[in-house]
């Protein structure tokens, strides 16, 4: 009950108004424009990914290779120690046998210690270095688990835009059948839809519209944007922009003021059948927006034109793009 006060209230401050600001029109042109900048950022976004898989299969590579230096290092340790205990016993055997020839195998005695000296010596070694690759080992797997992680996180928000892009398309998709279901009847020099950017344009020309210097939109009109209505209605998540269009005839001022009542028109009964106006921007061109130069009177014909424009609301895509 709230929602419906609140759009009565909205279109009653339409009526009241001669025109929406242009600094809102602005904004949500601004919008765009951010949207196509991050939706070009998004293979970006997967280019890092791939670097980051390469990363993480190049380090699990050296997380293995370390693994096999440890057990190398372990068997090494191993296999000195029973050096360690076998030249300690022929050490001690030594002593027991040769106790009364000690000056006459002094010699051996020493040679004995020194290697013994230097095998344990060499032992430290090898489990320093076991120590220290066991070390950088647990460095590695812990950053291993960190890449992979980010990685992980990386994939799913690559996840999460891809499938708000398929529903964008699925919402365009949508929108379009809708439009081709209820504008089937009118002519194509009368209206047409096209796509693109991102976004659906729905041209209406003044001849369907209005009479020359009228901003009364005409029964017929009327008849074509009560249609137009049921669509927009049916597909609530796009935003709507509506932009009067003049050709270069009369003063820059009065096309201007003329484009800006009629689009201002032409909301205000989308608004009366149903369309929300907090989802409505209405703007004036003049005629500055050409889509043929005003060269003839055909192609002045085409330039004045109302264009409805139906964009999607890029709110979580915007989100997820941070």
């Amino acid at each position: 009950m709230t929602t419906r006060l609140s759009l009565l209230a909205f279109a009653t401050l339409l009526t009241m108004s001669a025109c929406v600001s242009t600094t809102k029109y602005n904004d949500m042109k601004t919008a765009r424009d951010h949207y196509l900048a991050e939706y070009n950022n998004l293979k970006g976004v997967e280019q890092e990914n791939e670097k980051l898989r390469n990363d993480l299969k190049m380090a699990e590579a050296a997380h293995l290779r370390c693994q096999e230096d440890v057990e190398a290092l372990k068997r090494d340790v191993e296999r000195l120690q029973k050096q360690k205990a076998d030249l300690s016993a022929r050490l001690d055997k030594a002593i027991a046998e040769n106790n009364s020839l000690l000056t006459t195998y002094s010699s051996d005695k020493s040679t004995l210690e020194q290697e013994l000296a230097r095998k344990v010596q060499e032992l430290r070694e090898k489990e320093r270095q076991l120590q220290a690759l066991e070390q950088s080992l647990g460095i590695q797997s812990s950053n291993l688990e960190s890449m992979r992680t980010d990685l992980e996180s990386r994939e799913q928000r690559l996840k999460e835009l891809e499938q708000q892009l398929a529903d964008r398309e699925a919402q365009l998709a949508s929108m379009r059948a809708s439009l081709k279901e209820v504008l089937s009847g009118f002519s194509a020099e009368d209206l047409s839809v096209t796509e693109r950017d991102g976004k659906i344009y729905v041209s209406l020309s003044q001849n369907l519209l209005f009479k020359t210097g009228s901003d009364k939109v005409d029964p017929k009109g009327q008849e074509a944007l009560a249609q137009l209505a049921q669509a927009l209605k049916d597909n609530p998540n796009f935003e709507i922009v509506v932009e009067g269009h003049t050709d270069n005839t009369g003063s820059v001022n009065l096309n201007w003021d003329l484009s800006t009542r009629r689009a201002t028109a032409v909301v205000k009964i989308l608004a009366i059948n149903g369309v929300p106006p907090e989802r409505m921007v209405a703007a004036g061109r003049g005629m500055h927006h050409p889509i043929v130069p005003n060269d003839s009177e055909e192609n002045r014909a085409k330039n004045r034109r109302t264009e409805i424009i139906l964009s999607p609301n890029l709110g979580k895509l915007f989100e997820l793009a941070k």
